[in-house]
């Protein structure tokens, strides 16, 4: 059995062939050679523990996601089983997989669901998602040519606007929210209480992204939002829907009212989007285990060979 760190598997992982890893076991749920187990959750006064885990019919492995939430802070580690022999293979820290995960995943929405000249990125909080997310929406779409951020912490958003104008040839910089909302491709990666955007901030033909809301109690899109939306695809219909404050805490009506896609769908029927869509589209994501165990078992291939 092998141990790798953070260190380690953030050297060995890139943000396109994780999102090709993902896509890879999406097809793979959708002709039924994976399998998902939903988040479970227990905890005391003052810590969680928290587990998630996922099969690969393909790769025959199993992973199993584990974190505690102490203060805050979070602490991940996966595990890989070996589906032949039943075998640990494998003990990952999670951090650098979660982070990278995530944005990688969002990046594979957008290859389906924004429009392929979106040339504004909207960005919503400055933290280690807004980040991942900003640094692979550039990666990948080299046809962005500005990012425009907006954060509460007004010197960490100054900071990676600079730092995305050190790095790449674009331009970034600190705006309102509502000037932020106003783009092709809008990104929320906060965790607030109360939304952060309006539907009449958005622009025709927007897709919009939103992962940081992953708790009940959280929520960053607005009913006008939602109500303008031509669907809504999440991460996993299995999940997503009875996670988020972003779908548990609208009117019911209002949610049964809207399309609610499963990205897997998407993926499998090759539903990329219109260059002249002018239908605003909504990405809902909470993380699964798929995608964990995806990364996971890409690092792992990496860092074994």
């Amino acid at each position: 059995m092998k141990i790798f760190t953070n260190e380690q598997i953030a050297a060995r992982l890139d943000v396109r062939s994780a999102s090709d890893a993902i896509r890879a076991a999406y097809l793979d749920l959708q002709r039924g050679t994976a399998a998902i187990q939903p988040r479970a959750r227990i905890g005391l006064s003052d810590v969680k523990f928290s587990a998630m885990s996922a099969m690969l019919g393909s790769a025959q492995i199993a992973a199993t996601k584990m974190y505690t939430t102490i203060n805050g802070q979070f602490r991940f580690y996966i595990a890989l089983f070996s589906l032949a022999d039943g075998a640990l293979v494998a003990l990952l820290e999670g951090d650098a997989i979660t982070g990278m995960r995530t944005a990688a995943t969002s990046a594979l929405a957008a290859r389906y669901l924004a429009r392929p000249a979106s040339r504004h990125l909207g960005l919503f909080g400055s933290g280690v998602q807004a980040r991942a997310h900003a640094e692979a929406f550039v990666a990948e779409r080299t046809g962005l040519r500005e990012v425009m951020i907006h954060s509460r912490d007004a010197a960490t958003a100054h900071a990676l606007a600079d730092s995305l104008e050190r790095r790449f040839d674009l331009g970034a910089r600190v705006v309102d929210a509502d000037e932020a909302a106003n783009a092709d491709i809008v990104v929320l990666a906060t965790r607030a209480s109360e939304p952060v955007i309006r539907g009449e901030w958005l622009r025709p033909g927007a897709f919009v992204v939103s992962i940081g809301a992953t708790l009940p109690d959280q929520r960053e899109i607005d009913d006008t939002s939602l109500l303008a939306a031509s669907r809504i695809v999440v991460d996993w219909t299995q999940q997503t829907p009875f996670e988020t404050g972003d779908l548990l805490r609208p009117p019911r009506a209002l949610i049964e009212s809207r399309s609610i896609v499963d990205l897997s769908s998407v993926i499998s029927a090759g539903e990329y989007r219109a260059p002249d869509a002018t239908d605003i589209v909504i990405y809902k994501a909470v993380g699964i285990a798929l995608q964990d165990a995806a990364v996971a078992y890409l690092a792992y291939k990496r860092l074994a060979s």
